[in-house]
């Protein structure tokens, strides 16, 4: 049985590129955190209204979920042995809303804002007092994208919160929750689900 969900999120427009500061799924009627990631940078989620006009001012509003937002759902739903109710919280390394990491790592205008954000963002994610922190950013390799996963690391390290994630080649690198390759996608599920349900957390 499908567990019905709702996907919210807050956009906004800078020189002609598209922001999004934030986004959670929300179960039930419930506002309290489930639980949250921290993944690269969002992907072609988009307002459920085609008439939500993006601009530079923060516009919230419901969104039409995309593949990662479906199979986070998905994950959640196998892993939670009681009905969900609340909010799970998706935070992103950088704001730049491109569906290509390895082409979003590369454009020079998302730097300047990754830096101006994070501090907001990073903020917020200490107020939501969530139970946990999925960490999925991915294997892209970048000296500012490294600084990015150190600074959200240091947090998490002064936080009591638990870490669930499926490491990577290297320290710093968690995998994305929605591989590309099906093979690749059924183990990464099987792993994290396995992870959360017997609550195995690992040290970061």
């Amino acid at each position: 049985m499908k567990v019905k969900f709702q996907a919210f999120g807050t956009f906004y427009k800078r020189n002609g590129y598209i922001y999004r500061k934030g986004a959670y799924l929300q179960f039930g009627n419930l506002s309290k955190s489930i639980g949250s990631t921290i993944m690269l940078n969002p992907g072609e989620a988009e307002f459920l209204s085609k008439s939500v006009v993006i601009e530079e001012k923060d516009v919230t509003g419901e969104l039409k979920p995309d593949k990662t937002m479906k199979q986070l759902v998905n994950i959640l739903q196998h892993s939670s042995s009681i009905p969900l109710n609340g909010r799970f919280h998706i935070y992103n390394l950088f704001s730049l809303q491109n569906t290509s990491s390895k082409d979003a790592v590369k454009q020079k205008e998302w730097w300047q804002a990754a830096y101006l954000n994070n501090a907001e963002i990073m903020n917020q994610f200490q107020k939501e007092n969530h139970p946990w922190v999925l960490l999925a950013w991915s294997t892209e390799k970048n000296k500012n994208l490294e600084k990015l996963k150190e600074a959200w690391l240091r947090l998490i390290k002064t936080m009591d919160i638990k870490v669930f994630g499926v490491r990577a080649n290297g320290k710093q690198q968690f995998y994305h929750p929605n591989p590309r390759i099906m093979n690749h996608r059924e183990q990464y599920f099987q792993q994290i689900v396995q992870q959360l349900k017997n609550d195995e957390n690992i040290v970061v």
